[in-house]
């Protein structure tokens, strides 16, 4: 499993938003982040789309989040970019001839809820506060 390239960055533009507490512009985003401004911008839009971020127009525009750090989770994120963490195909509704008897199936559905009811609830606020590793 791999985290994709929409994920990763979107999540890194939230904490940069998020830490620059005013607007800011995908321009100063992309110096943050070391990414290019034009791919932030082909991001942004499903991020304002799912509700997570505003944009205010203009020569001093740019983006601020929607929500509160702790009301915006990882799954929300997920679900912007229409993405879901899956360990193997077969879990996620793909084809498989096996299906009804391979037995390792149930160790791939285990694992994959367990990452989900881990990762899913985790809030930006947890992301900023370095609350992650605790149980």
């Amino acid at each position: 499993m791999k985290i994709n390239t929409k994920i990763r960055y979107g999540l890194r533009m939230l904490i940069a938003i998020a830490q620059a507490n005013s607007l800011v512009n995908t321009t100063d985003l992309g110096e943050r982040m070391q990414v290019s401004p034009k791919y932030l911008r082909k991001l942004v839009g499903p991020l304002e789309k799912a509700g997570l971020v505003r944009s205010v127009q203009g020569i001093h525009g740019g983006y601020r989040l929607a929500l509160k750090p702790e009301q915006i989770t990882l799954q929300m994120l997920m679900d912007a970019f229409q993405e879901r963490l899956s360990l193997a195909d077969c879990v996620v509704g793909k084809n498989c001839g096996l299906k009804d008897t391979c037995l390792a199936r149930q160790v791939w559905e285990m694992l994959e809820r367990t990452l989900h009811d881990r990762f899913s609830p985790v809030t930006l606020a947890d992301i900023l506060q370095r609350r992650l590793g605790k149980p």
